[in-house]
């Protein structure tokens, strides 16, 4: 049996896609470690893994982060925040993220290391040796932000264009914002990567977390992203993970009444931006409560805010409820735009409406309509009257339902944890081949072979 080291960024989003491929991982007798915050120990433990919390420095609980950043929330527009974010969340911890994965690496042999999408630690053992590391599997837990000829620069949420005004257009709009808005950003990672003895990043910084690991798994279909023409072969779509299935669930007394003819919305803010239930949840209920041919149910990630003690007659409203149990018998979700969320929606044919604002929401959105299944508001606090319409539109209108369902079918052709496995096992025979190749093969024929080997699923 082999060890497994999972390294994942400190919030939910990040943490529990990883601890599902742990659960797995685990209970195909493979010894997984998780290197992550301490408060997530319950967690990993109950995936049958163990626990190698993050150092002090960075042992954080993801819900002090505005408290710790008071700046962050108040800088004027979406860019200045991602731009702070990125220096200050993830490029500041890499350096004892980096320590707790050397130490790791040092106290046991592990077969590979696998990472989400940002975790930014494992940049200087990518660009370090090859022969110093294990192989690295990065995972892609939200969509996928590569830059292509085809698509627009990832943040300005518009469409893809493959013609040639569109690719003249992409170009140009990603060399310029690259070289314009980011490239202090830029400089930034370089510099705290200069500082723990790496060289600078060779693509742009989000470019660089995806081509650098030795295979980058997105956790979607590759019909819910956008084509590239120009996507490398180390990238490949494995397709959405399913939570697990909610073995313990009590259905409440109303349950029963879900099936009873009436559509079933369910409206949810996700689990990091869900403080504010007057973004989406609030509004929501009130663009619905006077239908009283639909029902209504909210989930808030936690507890139930006091303005939303006072119900309409149509709607409930839960902390949690298990998607595995709820969705089956949802008509339209209407979402923030949680990667998660938005997948296993589609995985069950669940058409959609999304309003997010937050984070790489905005993109998420944005494939969701140019996918068809679902309406993108635009917005992360749509009015009453916009989300009635979005509503009414989704329930009436058969296009959306039956794009949802195609993508349903091409998610049920894909399973996401056997093929992590079969990466992971690809990945070490490779390793273990080239432990025993002769001297003679240099190290640019090494990098020509990976680079040319394999196919986009």
């Amino acid at each position: 049996m082999a060890t497994y080291l999972i390294a994942a960024t400190a919030m939910p989003g990040h943490v529990l896609p990883m601890l599902a491929i742990g659960r797995h991982l685990a209970g195909l007798g493979h010894r997984v470690l998780v290197h992550t915050a301490s408060q997530f120990r319950s967690q990993v433990e109950a995936v049958g893994a163990t626990l190698a919390p993050f150092d002090p420095a960075i042992d954080h609980d993801y819900r002090t982060l505005e408290s710790r950043h008071p700046a962050w929330r108040q800088m004027p527009g979406g860019h200045a925040r991602l731009c702070y974010g990125l220096r200050h969340f993830f490029a500041d911890a890499m350096a004892p993220q980096l320590a707790g994965l050397r130490a790791l690496l040092a106290a046991e042999p592990v077969d590979a290391i696998l990472v989400d999408t940002m975790f930014c630690g494992a940049l200087p053992l990518l660009l370090g040796p090859r022969a110093a590391r294990p192989p690295v599997l990065a995972v892609g837990i939200t969509a996928l932000s590569l830059s292509s000829c085809d698509t627009a620069f990832f943040g300005t949420a518009l469409a893809p264009s493959a013609t040639l005004e569109g690719r003249v257009r992409n170009l140009a709009m990603n060399g310029n914002l690259k070289r314009a808005m980011f490239g202090p950003l830029q400089q930034y990672f370089d510099q705290r990567l200069a500082e723990l003895g790496a060289p600078a990043l060779p693509d742009f910084v989000l470019d660089a977390l995806i081509k650098l690991p030795d295979r980058y798994l997105q956790l979607t279909a590759a019909e819910f992203e956008y084509p590239r023409s120009d996507l490398p072969p180390s990238v490949r779509f494995v397709g959405p993970l399913a939570p697990p299935a909610g073995r313990q669930f009590e259905a409440p007394s109303w349950w029963p009444e879900l099936d009873d003819g009436r559509p079933v919305v369910l409206v949810t803010q996700g689990t990091l931006a869900n403080d504010d239930p007057g973004q989406l949840i609030l509004p929501t209920l009130e663009a619905l409560a006077g239908r009283d041919d639909l029902q209504v149910i909210a989930t808030t990630g936690g507890p139930v805010p006091g303005q939303l003690a006072a119900l309409p007659p149509n709607a409930r409203i839960v902390p949690f409820v298990p998607y595995d149990r709820l969705l089956p018998k949802v008509a339209v979700m209407v979402t923030n735009g949680g990667y998660g969320a938005v997948n296993h929606a589609l995985s069950l044919g669940v058409p959609l409406v999304v309003a997010g604002a937050s984070e790489e929401k905005p993109e998420i959105a944005a494939r969701v309509a140019w996918s068809g299944a679902g309406i993108n508001l635009g917005t992360g606090k749509p009015g009453t009257r916009q989300l009635a319409q979005a509503v009414h539109s989704v329930l009436a209108e058969p296009r959306y339902r039956q794009h949802a369902a195609e993508l349903r079918g091409h998610f049920a052709r894909c399973n996401a944890l056997a093929s992590i496995t079969d990466e992971l096992r690809a990945l070490q025979a490779r390793a273990t081949a080239a432990d025993h190749r002769p001297t003679t093969i240099t190290e640019t024929e090494t990098e020509t072979e990976t680079e040319t080997e394999g196919v986009t699923a």
